[in-house]
């Protein structure tokens, strides 16, 4: 490829493509391809490419405690869970039908590595996600408890993310006010989604 085209595909942010562009022309068994089959395999490689890049900032974003966790690496037999119902939440059908979910069990159950394997498939779904701990929301809220503005944005925040995963849930108590501001969040939440 001409390295002018190059240097014009990168200033209009297109260097993954020039990066698939050169993939393909190291490979030989492109040659012997028409136009047509040529830029079919250009434009799945690309596509692939973006997916992936997406699929790694969402998983980033998310802020998951095991960023790497996932389906294969979970001991379902060890946690005493079935691993149909594992790969059946892991469709992220609930997310669909606007279901909560609520992941119970002793303190080192695997609790919050479970949460995050659904995550990392939420995120390889290409739905927005956050992982977050219950005292460090409530932390957030404590330190603008004065500020109804910033109370708002950050409710609201946390309300359009796609997947919430709230960590530690009601381990500590809590008071009315923060009370209140968990209502609010589970009601936006509840009527933002289909």
């Amino acid at each position: 490829m001409n390295t002018e085209i190059k240097k014009q595909l990168s200033v209009l942010e297109l260097s993954d493509l020039v990066a698939v562009i050169e993939a393909q022309e190291k490979e030989v068994s492109f040659v012997d391809l028409n136009y047509n089959e040529r830029l079919e395999h250009l434009l799945s490689a690309l596509i692939t490419e973006r997916q992936n890049r997406l699929i790694a900032r969402l998983t980033k974003n998310a802020d998951l405690k095991y960023p790497n966790a996932s389906l294969e690496t979970l001991d379902c037999d060890a946690r005493d869970i079935s691993r149909e119902k594992i790969a059946n939440l892991a469709t992220m059908g609930f997310v669909g039908a606007a279901t909560n979910l609520i992941i119970t069990g002793p303190t080192g159950a695997g609790k919050t590595y479970l949460a995050c394997v659904l995550g990392v498939e939420a995120c390889k779904q290409t739905l927005r996600t956050c992982y977050i701990r219950m005292p460090d929301m409530l932390g957030h809220f404590q330190a603008h408890k004065d500020n109804l503005r910033e109370q708002v944005r950050y409710r609201k925040k946390l309300g359009n993310y796609k997947v919430l995963i709230i960590d530690e849930w009601l381990n500590y108590k809590i008071n009315e006010k923060e009370s209140k501001f968990i209502y609010e969040l589970v009601e936006q939440r509840c009527g933002n989604n289909p």
